[in-house]
C-alpha cells in the first residue's frame, strides 16, 4: 500500500511511520490524517510488528492542522467547507477528522513511540501526546496557544493528563512555549536526547521495546489505558471537545477571527500571527 502523504518502513519488528510533508513542517490536512490512519492500523494488524515509531521528515514533527486549500485536491476542499458551513459541521468534521483520528492512535493495541523535533504545536502536540511514549530532541518547541486565538486547548485536551492540572492552566493561559526540559520533568516527555541522536535514540527505545513478548505488551497498554478512562479521561476528553467547538462559536470568536482576517489580507498568515502573538511578546519584553 502507498500513500501520499506518509512514509512507511518496517525495520525488524519496528513499523517506523514519517509524516512527509516537510514543506510545511508537517501539517496535518485532510489526506495525511487519513493516511496516517491507514497506516497506523495497518501496523496495528500485522503480526510482524510489536512497536509503531512515529516521526517527522523535514525540521518538525507536526506544525498542528492544515486548513489551507491545496489545489486539485477535492478531499482537503470538502473537509474545509465542512468545516466552515456550520457549528454542527465543524462539531462532525473536527471528530471524523481530529477526536476520533487521535483516540484510534491512543487505543492501538501496539505501542507507540513519538520521536519529535522542532515545531510541535497544537494538533502536533495533540498527536505525539496519543502516543505511549515520547523521544524529544533538545530543541523542540512544544506549544499550544489556541487560547490566544480564541479557542479553548484543543480537540482533545491532553495536557491536564501530561503535566498536571496547574501547569496545563499556565501554559495554556499564556500561550507559552514548554520548554521541553521542564516536560520531561512533569512527566510529559521519557526522553530528551541531543538534535543529531533523535531517530537513532527513537528506534533503539523501540527496539528494546519489541523484545518484551507481544500479548503482555498489548494486555499491560489496554489495563493502563482504560485505568485512565476509569479515572476519568474518556469523559473528559469528551465533555472538553464539546466545549472547544462552543469556543468556536462564541461571539468573542468570530469578533478576533473579523479583526485577525485584516491582518491576514494585509501581511498573509505573518500578519494574522503577529496580530494573534504580538501582544504575548512585547509584554514578555518588560
Amino acid at each position: 500500500m502507498e500513500w501520499k502523504t506518509i512514509l512507511y518502513e518496517e525495520i525488524g519488528q519496528v513499523a517506523r511511520i514519517t509524516l512527509n510533508r516537510p514543506e510545511t513542517h508537517n501539517v496535518l490536512n485532510a489526506r495525511l490524517i487519513l493516511d496516517l490512519d491507514e497506516a497506523t492500523r495497518k501496523a496495528d494488524n500485522d503480526p510482524n510488528i510489536r512497536v509503531i515509531l512515529l516521526c517527522g521528515a523535514g525540521k518538525s514533527f507536526s506544525s498542528g492542522h492544515d486548513l489551507s486549500p491545496i489545489p486539485g485536491d477535492d478531499l482537503q476542499q470538502d473537509y474545509r467547507d465542512r468545516h466552515r458551513r456550520s457549528v454542527e459541521d465543524r462539531l462532525d468534521v473536527e471528530d471524523e477528522y481530529y477526536l476520533s483520528k487521535c483516540l484510534a492512535i491512543r487505543n492501538l493495541k501496539k505501542p507507540t513511540i513519538a520521536a519529535i523535533k522542532g515545531n510541535v504545536v497544537l494538533g502536533g502536540l495533540m498527536l505525539a501526546c496519543m502516543c505511549d511514549l515520547i523521544v524529544a530532541a533538545e530543541s523542540t518547541r512544544l506549544w499550544n496557544p489556541s487560547i490566544r486565538h480564541c479557542g479553548s486547548g484543543g480537540e482533545v485536551m491532553v495536557l491536564p493528563f501530561e503535566i498536571g492540572f496547574r501547569k496545563t492552566k499556565e501554559y495554556l493561559w499564556t500561550g507559552d512555549v514548554i520548554p521541553i526540559h521542564e516536560a520531561e520533568r512533569l512527566g510529559m516527555i521519557n526522553r530528551v536526547v541531543p538534535d543529531d541522536r533523535l531517530d537513532a535514540e527513537a528506534l533503539k527505545l523501540a527496539e528494546r521495546v519489541a523484545l518484551m513478548p507481544p500479548v503482555s505488551l498489548s494486555m499491560t497498554k489496554r489495563a493502563m489505558n482504560k485505568t485512565q478512562d476509569f479515572m476519568g479521561m474518556a469523559m473528559a476528553f469528551e465533555y472538553q471537545y464539546v466545549w472547544h467547538q462552543m469556543a468556536h462559536a462564541t461571539k468573542e470568536s468570530a469578533d478576533w477571527n473579523a479583526e485577525a482576517a485584516k491582518h491576514s489580507k494585509e501581511k498573509g498568515f505573518r500578519g494574522w500571527l503577529e496580530f494573534r502573538d504580538g501582544p504575548f511578546n512585547e509584554q514578555a519584553k518588560k
